[in-house]
């Protein structure tokens, strides 16, 4: 896969995405736990799309939270939750770039959006417990 298929993937799937650096595309999604904005990167060999960040911690992330993220990472398929270099939580799907086909990017990239309105909305009833 290449930029240039990349971007015309997005596109098919519906993903209005920007330019954001090199082999980096800027996507927005309205949600019903409002914007998401996702990174859609391709390096020599992954295709690594991610909602970053997906909660802002700057590092205060109680032990709890990190037990419930290997939780989440468990029983997600393909995404998973980590944490930036600030400490803030991220969400994430990679995809060897090796045979990848439409069909693929296309699962992995609703997931993504999929799994993020879920856990959003799971997260602010916590806060807010």
């Amino acid at each position: 896969m290449d930029e240039e298929t990349l971007s015309r993937t997005l596109g098919a799937i519906g993903w209005e995405s920007a330019p954001h650096g090199e082999n980096t595309y800027r996507t927005v999604h309205e949600t019903a736990e409002g914007e998401l904005i996702a990174y859609v990167r391709l390096t020599d060999n992954w295709l690594i799309a991610s909602i970053v960040p997906f909660l802002t911690t700057r590092g205060d992330n109680p032990f709890e939270l990190a037990r419930w993220l290997l939780r989440m990472n468990r029983d997600m398929y393909q995404c998973k939750f980590a944490y930036d270099e600030d400490g803030d939580v991220v969400l994430t799907v990679e995809l060897p770039t090796e045979s990848l086909d439409f069909a693929e990017v296309e699962a992995a990239l609703k997931a993504l959006v999929d799994h993020a309105v879920e856990h959003r909305a799971t997260l602010r009833k916590a806060a807010s417990a």
